[in-house]
This record gives structure tokens, C-alpha cells and sequence, in this order.
């Protein structure tokens, strides 16, 4: 479908195929708080066009992780410790032409003069900011959801701020379920070297809520150990009641899995209590602001073993997904 086919395609279908559900967990690391900010306003925008126009993209969920912070890049002190200027060396090394690698370097609002000094040289205070660590998840419940959903001329405009390199020191994207061959081909491996990761036994991608959403928690959890040895440890009702259960290796950190839960209730002390006691390395919740209040009350209790935190950009779980169909 070209482009002008797709902006023209009518929207807000509601049937899907299941053997296409596959989704995306993005580790993004952006050069300063400042680029984070800006992707997280541009993605929002993003996913208000993709929740009006595909019901069908179950989650799009864009946060600042704490739980990042092991593999957050130093920040920067010298030419040498840059990593756009050390991306732009390298692709002299390899012989990509001069032009084009001062060209892209423009592009991410970076002096090039700065190519050519010694490794050593201080950087402008201005690049000595410290990175900051983005996830994304995305769940496509098939093909035309993930195709549609960019079918808009205002999801194109955000999208078209969201990809300005000035914004990306890196990224490492993660892949489970069954995109199709054409997506994988066309995107996921030349675009996004996406690694693909099996669905663990007892872990499931999607799940609609058999009621209306009470709410649309997003819980990221991280332990060291394997898949099975931590899917073990996970509190039954934690897994009973996600839309979306999922454990997968970090793809930055080695030994380290970090489970993904999507829950549409709120939780109650005593399922909070249950995370707690499972002894998790990392414990992190996103909710809706209306939610924060009443959360906030029941994490109290636990301290600092909870890092609870409004939704920053996008949704958990569209409240319209409980109600598509398979074809």
C-alpha cells in the first residue's frame, strides 16, 4: 500500500489476525534530558493519532525507566568519551565519504570542527550532559494495525520530530511473537536490528480484559538470573490479571531479565506486597495521573522498593482493545 493509499484508508477497525501479534520494547538512550523531553512530547502526539485511528495497537507506551540506569552512557567529557562523534569516526574508518558523515553530524545540531580534534579535547559544556535511558513498547495485534497506525498526516509530522538523529546516542530494540515475513524484511531486521526473543512458557502477549479497564498499570520488573528461574518467583495474580506478561534478557545488561506486566485493575496492597516479596532487583509502576494519588497512598508503606510514576507519554492499554475481534 503506497503512502497516499494508506493516509486515505479509513480507520478504527476492530478485527484483527491473531497469528500476527508481535511487540516492540525499545531501549532508547538520548543525549540529555532535554532530547528525552522532546521525544516523549513528540511521541505523545504520535499515540494520540495511533489511539484515535487504530484500536488494533494494543499498547503504546513510551516512559523514562529508572531501571535503566546501569546502562546509561557517562556523561561525556571529551571528544573521545562523545558518542555521536565516535559513531561519525567510525564511519570515516570505514570509508563512508566525509560529506555525508559531516552532513549527518549537522543534522544532530553537533559542530564539526569537533571531527577533527584530538581525542583528549574537552567537550563544550554544552555536550557534557548526562544521558538519559527511554523504553518504548508497542503491541500490534497484526500487520495492518502496525501499518496503520502511521496512516495520518499529524503521526507523521510528530513522527518525522521523534527521528532527528540529534535526539538517539543508541538504541536496542527487542522483538517477541509472529510479525509477518514482509515487516521483519522491510523493518524490523534492516531498520531496527531487532532481536528476536521467543515467548517464554506461562508468559502471554495479549490478553483482553474480559471487564471494562479500571485503570491501565504498566509494571516493569528486572532481576538477575534466566527467563524460567525469574518467571518462577512472578506473584500468580501478577500474571493472572496482565493483559500483557512478559520476560525477556535485557539486551544491554548481560544476566539480566527484565519482565513487563500490563494489568487493567488497581493493585491492592497485598499484590504489592506479593512484588515486594518476590524480591525483584528493580520494581517500577507507570499509571495514569487520576491514579497516582490513591497508588501513592498504598506504595507508602514500602519505601523506596517501588519507583511509582505518572504516565508519561501514550497508554498502557487502549480502552477500546478489550472489544476487537479476532477474523
Amino acid at each position: 500500500m503506497s503512502l497516499r493509499e494508506l493516509l486515505k484508508e479509513p480507520k478504527g477497525k476492530m478485527i484483527y489476525r491473531r497469528d500476527q501479534i508481535f511487540l516492540l520494547h525499545v531501549f532508547w538512550e538520548a543525549p540529555d534530558i532535554t532530547a528525552a523531553r522532546i521525544l516523549l512530547e513528540a511521541l505523545g502526539r504520535c499515540a494520540k493519532a495511533t489511539h484515535r485511528d487504530t484500536p488494533c495497537v494494543a499498547t503504546y507506551h513510551f516512559r523514562i525507566c529508572s531501571l535503566s540506569s546501569a546502562v546509561i552512557s557517562q556523561e561525556p567529557k571529551t571528544v573521545r568519551e562523545h558518542a555521536q562523534l565516535q559513531a561519525a569516526l567510525k564511519k570515516l574508518k570505514f570509508g563512508v565519504p566525509r560529506s555525508a558523515v559531516l552532513a549527518d553530524l549537522r543534522r544532530r545540531a553537533i559542530d564539526t570542527y569537533l571531527l577533527d580534534l584530538d581525542q583528549e579535547t574537552p567537550l563544550p559544556n554544552h555536550m557534557q550532559q548526562t544521558p538519559v535511558m527511554l523504553e518504548f513498547t508497542e503491541l500490534y495485534l497484526d500487520e495492518r494495525a502496525f501499518y496503520e497506525h502511521a496512516g495520518s498526516k499529524d503521526y507523521l509530522d510528530a513522527y518525522g520530530e521523534v527521528m532527528q538523529p540529534k535526539l538517539m546516542n543508541r538504541q536496542a530494540t527487542v522483538c517477541v511473537g509472529s510479525p509477518t515475513a514482509e515487516i521483519k524484511e522491510k523493518i524490523l531486521d534492516p531498520m531496527l536490528k531487532a532481536i528476536s526473543q521467543p515467548i517464554p512458557e506461562g508468559c502471554h502477549l495479549w490478553r483482553a480484559p474480559k471487564t471494562a479497564p479500571e485503570t491501565s498499570l504498566f509494571i516493569s520488573l528486572e532481576a538477575p538470573g534466566t527467563v524460567d528461574g525469574v518467571m518462577q518467583t512472578l506473584p500468580l495474580g501478577l500474571l493472572e490479571n496482565s493483559t500483557t506478561c512478559l520476560a525477556f534478557p535485557h539486551p544491554l545488561l548481560h544476566g539480566r531479565i527484565r519482565i513487563i506486566c500490563i494489568i487493567t485493575k488497581l493493585l491492592c496492597e497485598d499484590e504489592l506486597q506479593a512484588i515486594i516479596d518476590a524480591r525483584f532487583e528493580g520494581v517500577e509502576i507507570h499509571c495514569p495521573e487520576e491514579h497516582l494519588e490513591i497508588l501513592s497512598q498504598k506504595v507508602a508503606k514500602f519505601g523506596s522498593m517501588v519507583d511509582l510514576r505518572a504516565t508519561q507519554s501514550g497508554y498502557a492499554v487502549h480502552e477500546s482493545a478489550g472489544l476487537v475481534k479476532q477474523e
